[in-house]
């Protein structure tokens, strides 16, 4: 039997708070927020000269190394902070806000993300490209291209694209909300409404390889953590972020099909 079960017939209930009593410092938050993103990048940059020559489209890089390396440091350290407060292995009193809605809110909450999201992206899309063409000029963006620019559909592309679907649509995001608002939101719960917003800077500044982003990604997830953290749900959070990914995933993935 698993550490992990093991915890649920060791340990009662009720040791499982259901509130943050534990509170990070603001430079503990930093850390924690960036921590993972930084040996993202560092993975990345590394293996995407390694994965061109391959033959494979950049991006993939971003891909495995969100998977094999940011994904296991958050789940790993829930997992450690769970051994450490309980003595086994478990994310019960760690990931909090777990609340719940009924099913018409979350629909509701979800279309009116995804519809705000889409009107954001159209808004601001010519201020990203300002800020990838002046102001990050030095970032090598072009090595994480996705390859979907090329006039030629090859089948590198097409598994790159359909990788995206599953890691960056489902396992990565799910992850992150697990991480991002599920432990560390409720840690920053002493700054009030002033949390979200922390969490959603620190959020978007982890995003390293997008850096000309930074101000589409904080306007995206401030309202989606503003509402985890008045329903104290990280439900909607992963509802919302797991759809919008694998939506744009498949989007993306559809015309390369047609094209092949």
């Amino acid at each position: 039997m698993s550490n992990i079960s093991r915890a649920n017939e060791t340990t009662p209930e009720s040791a499982f708070p259901e509130t943050a009593s534990e509170q990070h410092s603001l430079f503990q938050s930093l850390v924690l927020h960036l921590f993972p993103g930084v040996w993202t990048l560092v993975f990345a940059l590394i293996t995407a000269p390694l994965v061109i020559r391959a033959g494979f489209p950049g991006y993939l890089a971003l891909l495995l190394s969100a998977l094999l390396i940011g994904t296991p440091l958050r789940l790993g350290y829930l997992l450690y902070q769970g051994k450490k407060q309980y003595g086994v292995l478990t994310l019960q009193g760690i990931v909090l806000y777990l609340g719940r809605m009924p099913w018409w809110h979350y629909l509701l909450m979800l279309l009116s993300l995804l519809a705000y999201a889409i009107a954001l992206e159209v808004l601001l899309s010519p201020v990203s490209s300002f800020f990838q063409t002046h102001v990050f000029w030095w970032f090598p963006t072009a090595l994480f291209s996705d390859g979907t620019e090329a006039p030629v559909v090859t089948t590198a592309t097409l598994i790159v694209a359909l990788l995206a679907v599953f890691i960056d649509g489902i396992i990565v995001p799910f992850v992150e909300e697990l991480y991002y608002r599920g432990y560390l939101l409720p840690r920053l719960s002493r700054f009030g409404w002033f949390a979200p917003a922390i969490n959603a800077l620190l959020f978007s500044l982890g995003h390293f390889w997008q850096p000309y982003n930074y101000l589409l990604i904080f306007l995206l997830v401030l309202p989606e953590v503003s509402l985890v953290y008045w329903k104290q749900n990280i439900k909607i959070s992963i509802l919302v972020h797991c759809t919008a990914n694998t939506l744009g995933a498949v989007l993306t993935l559809i015309p390369l099909l047609i094209g092949r």
